[in-house]
C-alpha cells in the first residue's frame, strides 16, 4: 500500500462496506497531542500476510483472524484513523514532504475470551520508522480497562463489541506513536 491520501475510493462507502451493519467507531485521542504543525509524508504498510504474527509482543492471546479485521480491506480503516488523529493533532499529511513516517500494520485482531461471563480484547500491534526511530508498538486492550470505551459490564452484540474494542485498540496504538512524534518534534 502507498501513501494513506488518495486510497480512498469515493465509490465505497466504508460504513456499510467491508464492515457491514453499524457504523465502524472512531474515537478520539485521550490525550491531546500538538504536533505544531508538522508535516509529514505517511507510507502505511500491511504486512500481516507477510508475517503471520500469532501473538503479539504485548499479549499471551493468539491472533485468530477470523474477526472482521482480518480482511484485507480493514487497512482502510487504519489509514482514516491515521489520517484523522493526525489532523487532530495538528499535523499536516503531505505526499511531497521530505520527512517520512512509515507505519507497518502488523496484526490486529479482536478476540472474545471466556464462557458465560465474557471479555472482549482488542490486539493490534504497528512498527513505525520516523527519522532515526524505528519502533514497534502494541496494546491489548479489554472491555473495562481504563481507556476502553466499554465497561466491563457493557451490554453490546458480539460484533459490536469487537468492533469496538478493535477500533479503541488502533486509537490506543496510534497514541503511543503520537506521544513518540510530540517528543521528536
Amino acid at each position: 500500500m502507498n501513501t494513506t491520501e488518495g486510497v480512498r475510493n469515493q465509490k465505497f462507502d466504508y460504513e456499510y462496506g467491508y464492515l457491514s451493519g453499524r457504523k465502524f467507531p472512531f474515537y478520539k485521542t485521550i490525550n491531546q497531542y500538538d504536533l505544531k504543525g508538522l508535516e509529514v509524508r505517511v507510507e502505511l504498510y500491511d504486512d500481516r500476510k507477510k508475517l503471520e504474527l500469532k501473538n503479539t509482543q504485548c499479549s499471551p492471546l493468539t491472533i485468530e483472524n477470523i474477526s472482521e479485521f482480518a480482511d484485507n480491506k480493514s487497512i482502510y480503516r487504519v489509514a482514516l484513523y491515521i489520517d484523522t488523529l493526525l489532523h487532530q493533532s495538528n499535523s499536516v499529511i503531505d505526499s511531497t514532504s521530505e520527512e517520512l513516517l512509515e507505519i507497518h500494520l502488523e496484526a490486529i485482531d479482536s478476540r472474545l475470551i471466556g464462557f458465560g461471563y465474557i471479555k472482549i480484547h482488542g490486539l493490534c500491534q504497528m512498527r513505525i520508522k520516523y527519522k532515526e526511530l524505528s519502533k514497534t508498538y502494541c496494546i491489548d486492550i479489554e472491555d473495562g480497562d481504563e481507556n476502553s470505551p466499554l465497561g466491563s459490564n457493557a451490554f453490546v452484540t458480539r460484533k459490536g463489541g469487537t468492533r469496538v474494542m478493535g477500533s479503541a485498540a488502533i486509537r490506543e496504538v496510534l497514541e503511543q506513536i503520537l506521544t513518540d512524534l510530540m517528543i521528536m518534534n
